[in-house]
């Protein structure tokens, strides 16, 4: 409590020798002594009665300078760095990939030593038995569609041959015809004309005669009028067949006309188009008939492949090591974030699921920020603190800088919508404690400097475009612009406006209080 006391009495003379500019009197300074023990609201009641507005502008808050709020400026070195969290590996490492995405029921523990010809890795067949089953029925299938298509291109064969007699049959059949239009009349028609001339003349006389005499024998009684009517019907037909057949024998004795030469014309070339189109379309389809052969025959090719290959992942169920080596295991997926391979999962043909290390040579991998990339270079310095050995420090040097952008993830795998550059950092030391697949912290230095002031973030404000700090000169408390250099997560360098032994304020009101 006396402690607290004579810090708080040190902080109110130094405000208030500050706002009147001179030492306090003695009435003064026994107020100041008796305020010691007094609640921090009080102090503007104090400083009311002096007159001193700045002391009510800075203990307004409640706040107290006490010891463990003043910074004595020191010279010393300076390290700037951007730190970043990041994963050790072996420079040079065996990769160990699944050679079928099939299940895993067995993997070797990670951290084990294998030796060459260890297992470490088994899978579960039961995908390729069911794929090699699918592939014999496929095979069977293709070789049942082969059959078909060589029976379909002789049966194709067939049908265009009969279309073409088809055609052929036509077209003679058009010419004739043709043929025959322009020798009319032919005897024989014109013969059967007359012929029909004739018996529809005699047939219509016997009607009409009948016709004749049917009304008196209706007036008679010896028929009935039923009778004359269907003898008159009779007469009309025979003499509208009559009219019939003459006007066919006058068509006939003038021969065919130009519309039938011309329609006759048209079909003879018609069928002669269809002809000429079936010949030369037989050649096509019977090579797209051939075309379809060569497609089945691939197909059976394609499946009787399909079983050699399903055959041979069969036989492949387990991988063993190709050399010596400390077991790490691989990532699930870019989009699991850190994830590793486990029992249960499948991985597609061709992942990584396992490394073997060569640990004579760690590096470490981590991402930087597109903002702050530009501070990295090739060659720089690093440091790096294991999380499974915290305090330790062990140094390294960016070995590579990632030369395109990417896109951040986070935990869940999504798109964070950072932009990230892929940095390597060599590991320098050489420790048993070193081994891949640990998580580290990695600190990219960008800047470092010996014998500089610096003070804590927290002590420097914001003034007029420019930036100041709270210096304790005794017993007054006074605001001095500086001129900074650079800074790192918690220290910034004072390039002037600062002495060495000068006390400033760590944490000084908010700008609109001091």
């Amino acid at each position: 409590m006396t402690r607290l006391k004579g810090a708080a009495t040190i902080r109110a003379r130094s405000v208030i020798d500050k706002g009147i500019g001179q030492r306090l009197p003695p009435l003064a300074e026994q107020l100041v002594g008796r305020a010691a023990a007094v609640h921090p609201r009080q102090w503007a009641m104090i400083a009311g009665i002096l007159g001193l507005v700045p002391l009510s502008l800075w203990l307004g808050s409640g706040e107290q300078v006490k010891l463990e709020d003043l910074f004595e400026v020191r010279r010393g070195d300076f390290v700037a760095k951007i730190t970043e969290p990041g994963e050790l590996r072996a420079l040079d490492s065996a990769t160990i990939s699944a050679a079928k995405d099939l299940t895993i029921i067995y993997l070797i523990p990670e951290g084990t030593f294998a030796k060459r010809g260890d297992v470490l890795a088994r899978f579960d067949p039961g995908k390729y038995e069911t794929q090699l089953e699918e592939a014999a029925a496929a095979l069977d299938v293709s070789e049942a569609d082969l059959r078909k298509a060589e029976t379909d291109v002789e049966a194709q064969r067939h049908r265009l041959q009969a279309d073409i007699a088809r055609f052929e049959a036509e077209a003679r059949f058009a010419q004739l015809d043709l043929d025959d239009l322009k020798r009319r009349p032919l005897p024989n028609e014109l013969a059967q004309a007359k012929m029909e001339v004739r018996r529809t003349q005699a047939a219509f006389d016997y009607a009409e005669a009948k016709r004749k005499v049917l009304p008196a024998l209706v007036e008679k009684g010896f028929i009935t009028r039923d009778t004359l009517e269907d003898a008159e019907l009779r007469a009309l037909e025979a003499k509208t067949v009559l009219q019939a057949a003459q006007f066919n024998l006058q068509k006939v004795m003038a021969g065919a006309t130009p519309e039938e030469l011309e329609r006759a014309q048209i079909r003879l070339e018609q069928a002669r188009f269809a002809l000429d189109k079936a010949k030369s379309g037989m050649a096509s389809q019977i090579e797209s008939y051939k075309a379809n052969i060569e497609r089945e025959r691939a197909n059976v090719e394609r499946a009787k492949k399909l079983i050699q290959t399903a055959e041979t992942k069969l036989k492949v169920e387990e991988i063993t090591a190709p050399k010596d080596g400390l077991v790490v295991y691989a990532k699930a997926s870019e989009n699991k974030g850190n994830e590793k391979i486990q029992l249960g999962m499948i991985p597609y043909e061709g992942q990584p699921i396992l490394y073997l290390p060569d640990p004579s040579t760690i590096v470490a991998d981590t991402e930087v920020n597109e903002v702050d990339i530009g501070k990295v270079q090739v060659g720089g310095p690093a440091e790096l603190e294991l999380d499974s050995f915290p305090g330790k420090v062990f140094h390294g040097t960016v070995l590579k800088i990632g030369s395109l952008a990417r896109m951040k993830l986070t935990p869940a795998g999504t798109p964070s919508g950072i932009k990230v550059f892929d940095v390597t950092v060599k590991v320098d030391e050489k420790d048993e404690r070193i081994r891949p697949g640990l998580s580290a912290t990695v600190g990219m230095i960008f800047e470092r400097r010996e014998n500089v002031l610096s003070v804590p973030l927290s002590a420097v404000l914001a003034r007029d475009g420019g930036q100041a700090v709270l210096v304790g000169n005794g017993r007054r408390i006074e605001e001095r612009k500086v001129v900074l250099g650079p800074s790192n997560e918690d220290r910034v360098i004072v390039e002037e406006g600062l002495r060495e032994g000068e006390r400033v304020i760590v944490s000084p009101p908010p700008a609109e209080d001091a």
